[in-house]
């Protein structure tokens, strides 16, 4: 049913309309009458009618003035405006504020008629574009979240494609030119302190997301092992110091959180300010390396604090990028011996605890994981955590060097199979035709000498002997055929020349085709 309001000073108009469309449209509408624009505009506030039926010319507010009121209130409703013909050119200025149509006095069944319908339908497929706003808003609040833990997943585990990077950010219409990362690392030295944070991890969760988010306007990466990550924007105007300055607060207020309300101990790491999602990714390294759970008296940490100490220095980007380089590679031993040296550097000669090395391997694994495009970040990062004594962190971190090398083998030897059997695929199609090694390499889109060099590796022979192996075996078989001569047989197997074509063939098969044509003839039935 449809709400309508019929606003004209003749009670007789208003009855009429009204008596009307009760017969045109039985149990339709429910009606609303105003004698002036005053009470036009009372009732349309309180009621919200569907559709309304304005006269122009009414004592008070006039029609015209309602209808501007209304409108600024209630733009969906549906106007008509109820005129008179002397006073059809306050109709047509009616219709540039938004009124939908207009009636003549005295108005006609069919005209009223035909108007409510367009309206009804007008009404309808507005309802209809509602609802598929709403469900697609309460679609895209369930998507939401996840797209979230998509993008800090892919920022953690530095596994990134900017395209998809790019797409999940705008989903989320995240515009961030710099930000920084924090890390939240629970509790792990007690058992009775790790089965209490197991047990409260969903409420903790909830809890740090909720705090942060409302402070921050941060992101909250998923709970993974003991650790919990925020990526934070920097705030308009903020110097890098000052900013250093408000992350530590925000860290002691987080862990003040944690203890308070869960009784529970925590350490934060937080990076430096970083520009870009590729320098958010460095700065949830750099918070995993100072975010040890040992809990001494300085819970939070800052990466560029402990850079600027005396006690640590910062591990060159280049020896990182020269070990990633022996693994691209596949050199082992190479990788392991560069490793070795980064490992030394992140013990310090034995002076810094477990979980600030293991923070340190894990945040360098990452990095190597992005860098050879292994999706195994989720399993460094569980992997590594189980580790409790440098020997078997380090050994851990050792095979991860060299399942990462191994992937890089088999990728490429898949690859190069690939290649090749793309390339016996087209020889089969072209071999009759005047095809050459370079025609091939460059359908594989590889470099003639380095597709010669793959093709033998994989066939066993060059590429002309597989080629004249091909046309002869073909030769064979038309000349055991009989139906065509041996000139035609040249010209079908890839020849243009019937004597270069016989000396080829005596090469291959120890005779010349007429000879192999006669042997075969004496083998035949009689």
């Amino acid at each position: 049913m449809y709400r309508l309001l019929i606003a004209d000073d003749e009670a007789l108009e208003r009855e009429g309309l009204e008596l009307m469309i009760r017969h045109i449209f039985p149990d339709g509408f429910e009606f609303l009458h105003a004698e002036n624009g005053r009470k036009a505009i009372q009732l349309a506030e309180e009621h919200r009618p569907d559709i309304i039926f304005m006269d122009i010319k009414m004592p008070g507010i006039q029609g015209l003035e309602a209808v501007r009121q209304i409108l600024t209130k209630l733009p969906s409703a549906q106007i008509v405006m109820i005129t008179a013909h002397d006073y059809f050119s306050y109709a047509k200025e009616g219709l540039l504020l938004g009124v939908r149509d207009y009636l003549l006095k005295p108005a006609r069944r069919d005209e009223v008629a035909d108007v409510l319908k367009q309206l009804m339908a007008v009404i309808q497929e507005e309802k209809r574009r509602r609802n598929e706003q709403l469900e697609l808003q309460e679609k895209l609040a369930h998507l939401l979240p996840l797209a979230e833990n998509e993008l800090t997943m892919m920022l953690m585990l530095e596994h990134m494609q900017d395209l998809e990077l790019e797409q999940v950010a705008g989903l989320l219409e995240l515009q961030w030119a710099k930000g920084y990362a924090m890390v939240l690392s629970f509790p792990r030295h007690s058992s009775s302190a790790w089965e209490e944070f197991q047990q409260g991890k969903r409420e903790i969760y909830e809890a740090v997301k909720q705090f942060a988010r409302a402070g921050l306007g941060c992101l909250s990466g998923p709970l993974i092992g003991h650790q919990l990550a925020l990526f934070i924007p920097l705030p308009p105007g903020r110097t890098g110091y000052s900013q250093r300055v408000s992350s530590m607060d925000w860290g002691e207020r987080l862990r003040s959180l944690m203890e308070q309300r869960f009784g529970l101990p925590v350490s934060i790491g937080i990076g430096s300010i970083r520009e870009g999602w590729d320098g958010l990714s460095r700065s949830y390294r750099e918070a995993v390396r100072v975010c040890a759970d040992h809990h001494d008296s300085f819970s939070v940490h800052h990466y560029d604090d402990i850079i600027q100490s005396s006690g640590q220095t910062a591990v060159s980007l280049d020896e990182e990028k020269r070990l990633l380089d022996a693994l691209l590679q596949r050199s082992k031993q190479e990788a392991v011996e560069r490793f070795g040296i980064l490992y030394a550097a992140f013990e310090q000669g034995g002076g810094r605890p477990l979980p600030e090395v293991r923070g340190e391997v894990t945040g360098l694994l990452l990095f190597l994981a992005r860098g050879v495009h292994s999706a195994a970040g989720a399993e460094i990062l569980a992997s590594l955590h189980t580790a409790e004594d440098p020997i078997s962190l380090r050994l851990s971190a050792e095979s991860w060097l060299e399942r990462l090398i191994h992937n890089l083998e088999q990728e490429q030897e898949h690859n190069r199979s690939h290649v090749h059997q793309r390339a016996l695929l087209y020889i089969s199609q072209k071999y009759k035709e005047d095809i050459s090694m370079e025609q091939t390499a460059e359908y594989v889109n590889l470099s003639p000498h380095y597709f010669s060099k793959l093709f033998r590796q994989h066939a066993g022979e060059t590429f002309i002997d597989y080629i004249t192996r091909l046309r002869i075996n073909e030769a064979k078989r038309l000349i055991a055929g009989d139906q065509l001569n041996l000139k035609e047989i040249c010209y079908e197997v890839g020849y243009k020349d019937p004597n270069y074509f016989s000396r080829v063939f005596k090469k291959a098969a120890g005779m010349t085709p007429s000879e192999f044509r006669q042997q075969h003839e004496k083998q035949g039935p009689c």
